[in-house]
């Protein structure tokens, strides 16, 4: 699954004038993946490693809807409400660890400006309680 690409129109978001809008039918596909890997030192600082995707094209989150208001000031707000907004994902990281986790912006709750907004979101369990770890 790979999301449709549109073309025309404006890439820069101060194009869009102020206002509230309803976003229907969205699609977010990562174009890459970071997993913050710990030291292993034990004073040593945690950074993010680029990883290799594992998951055969089942990694798009789509169908979604959501709401924005883009303030006159530039501030905006976005709120996801529905749609397929989890896919569970696995990548490997270079010494060849696998990484599995849910990719998901479930509930997602963003704030910000148009150059940047940020917020939290919702992230369920990837396993259930009945999963027994193969590594221990």
């Amino acid at each position: 699954n790979t999301c449709a690409v549109i073309a025309g129109g404006s890439t820069n978001p101060k194009d869009i004038p102020a206002g509230n809008y309803k976003f229907s039918e969205f699609c977010m596909e990562p174009t890459s993946f970071t997993v913050k890997e710990d030291s292993q030192f034990r004073a040593g600082e945690t950074e993010f490693v680029k990883t290799k995707l594992m998951t055969r094209l089942t990694y798009t989150l789509d169908d979604m809807s959501g709401k924005m208001s883009i303030g006159s000031d530039g501030k905006v707000s976005f709120k996801e409400e529905d749609g397929i907004d989890y896919a569970p994902t696995t990548v490997q990281l270079p010494g060849g660890e696998r990484v599995p986790f849910l990719f998901t912006v479930r509930e997602l709750d963003a704030k910000g400006t148009l150059d940047s907004f940020s917020g939290d979101f919702t992230v369920a369990s990837y396993r259930g309680s009945s999963f027994l770890d193969p590594k221990g």
